[in-house]
């Protein structure tokens, strides 16, 4: 690997592991939806703070749209999926910060076999077993984990999160290679903006977003991850790759969720954060 991928991975690291602690008192106070504005929001000053730097690599809609309008059509919908993977996140962190970072595991594992299948992105038998593996320990987590204690809505909720985080980075392989990973982010995260001004974005909230600190900084950090990921997506990492780095945050988010919220023991989350682990030291270690 590169010193630019492994910076990357650092990055993914470590604001994967910061978000759900800033997320978490946002969801015990707000609705769950307000993640999905409030990110919105700060995703579309990530993008204005970032034209003048990145215009350059700003693809000539029409031209996209005139060749490439099935690309267009799911990076819209890549926005709606978004907004709904943001709220419906929110709404397990309420509960369980730890199933936040552990059903992802589930969605990681249906996203590479779906691109590997039916995209070619043909990652090493040993990786792609890997990331199964995990995904499968995502699913034991429903029954031997935190998501064990929760309620039947709260674990509905549990699998459209999984649908819709699983749909995210199918739709990124599929997209990005055709329209250029700057012009995505700009399109998809427009789209998330205004789905969220046309279902309940207000002055008041608006103000929010911007005034009050924790809201800030969570909108921030949200913000700095989904670019992180768009720019490290195709070029620079396997899709499928940028997906797991994310998720080797789960260990440390789930100690520390069993330390500050009592979420099953510190052995519990340890045994799941290990095997976690060891299911990913194969794509660490190996070429």
């Amino acid at each position: 690997m590169t010193l630019l991928q492994y910076g990357t991975i650092l990055a993914l690291l470590l604001i994967s592991i910061i978000k759900p602690f800033l997320y978490r008192p946002l969801a015990e106070k707000y609705p769950a939806r307000f993640a999905a504005d409030f990110t919105s929001v700060w995703m579309m000053v990530v993008i204005f703070i970032s034209l003048p730097f990145m215009y350059q690599d700003f693809t000539n809609i029409k031209a996209i749209a005139i060749n490439h309008p099935v690309a267009i059509f799911f990076t819209l919908v890549k926005g709606l999926f978004i907004w709904f993977a943001f709220r419906y996140a929110q709404f397990i962190n309420r509960d369980s910060t730890s199933s936040t970072v552990f059903f992802p595991f589930i969605s990681l594992a249906i996203a590479s076999l779906t691109i590997n299948l039916f995209f070619h992105e043909n990652l090493a038998l040993i990786h792609l077993v890997s990331i199964l593996g995990l995904g499968l320990l995502g699913a034991l987590f429903c029954f031997m984990g935190d998501a064990k204690r929760m309620s039947r809505k709260w674990l509905i909720s549990f699998g459209i999160a999984t649908f819709f985080s699983a749909a995210c980075p199918i739709i990124d392989h599929a997209a990005i290679s055709s329209i250029g990973r700057y012009t995505y982010f700009v399109i998809s995260n427009a789209t998330m903006f205004v789905f969220t001004l046309l279902t309940g974005l207000n002055y008041k909230r608006l103000k929010m977003i911007f005034t009050t600190k924790e809201v800030a900084l969570a909108g921030i950090v949200g913000a700095l991850l989904e670019i992180t990921i768009i720019g490290a997506s195709v070029n620079i990492l396997p899709v499928s790759f940028v997906a797991f780095f994310r998720r080797m945050a789960a260990p440390i988010v789930m100690v520390v969720s069993a330390i500050k919220y009592k979420e099953q023991t510190v052995k519990n989350q340890l045994i799941f954060g290990c095997l976690a682990f060891l299911f990913a030291l194969p794509i660490i270690l190996m070429k």
